[in-house]
């Protein structure tokens, strides 16, 4: 059986500079981090013991934030923001320099 880690699309750490990057809330964060693996917005809401409504609020608003249209652009924008971070540092090892940028430059 896999472990939750060998399911993850994100280690913590690239997840963590995502979440930095794109200024999400804590609750934020939860919510696209479920969505990422899968759960539907009763699942969502059951993880993280809030109504649905309250998912699909906090759904709505980053569809708003990032002018997006539904969950599936959501996903995509999250993956299409790493993918441009790694892409901007080239040479094989972007995603590795990005992280490392990022983690030392928020330590300050």
């Amino acid at each position: 059986m896999d472990s939750a880690t060998d399911t993850e699309i994100f280690s913590e750490k690239e997840w963590n500079v995502l979440v930095n990057q794109l200024s999400l809330s804590p609750r934020q964060s939860e919510v696209i981090h479920l969505l990422l693996n899968g759960h539907s917005d009763k699942q969502v809401a059951m993880e993280l013991d809030i109504a649905v409504p309250t998912v699909r609020t906090h759904l709505s608003r980053l569809f708003s934030r990032f002018d997006l249209q539904d969950r599936h652009e959501l996903i995509l924008h999250v993956v299409r923001h790493f993918r441009k971070g790694c892409r901007t540092n080239g040479n094989g090892d972007g995603c590795l320099r990005w992280l490392y940028n990022m983690t030392t430059s928020n330590s300050d």
